[in-house]
């Protein structure tokens, strides 16, 4: 019985790019506010993947890959966790559906 709320499993691989591209952009934004503006709240969202100096290649390299590994590493969580509330929803509602059919047209 089709409704009007199906619910659909979330693509793991669709949220961990999309959760990297979005944690490498703010980084991006951070670093450049870091670096261009005298701001020290920014430098601390850069200091969350990387202990080197602000002014150094090393933090780019370590931000950017600490956003990709973070990226992924919510997405495995988000993700496993949503589709398996789905998949027990679905076994639900198909239980209380069985229940609810009259004797006659069960089988």
């Amino acid at each position: 019985m089709p409704t009007a709320h199906s619910q659909t499993r979330l693509s793991i691989s669709g949220l961990g790019w999309g959760f990297s591209a979005a944690l490498v952009v703010l980084f991006v934004l951070c670093m450049l506010a870091a670096l261009f503006l005298p701001l020290r709240a920014a430098h601390g969202w850069v200091a969350l993947f990387s202990e080197a100096p602000i002014d150094s290649t090393r933090v780019w390299i370590d931000g950017l890959v600490w956003s990709v590994i973070a990226g992924w590493l919510i997405a495995l969580v988000f993700g496993t966790v949503y589709n398996l509330i789905v998949a027990r929803h679905a076994a639900l509602r198909k239980i209380a559906a069985w229940e609810e059919t009259p004797v006659s047209q069960k089988k």
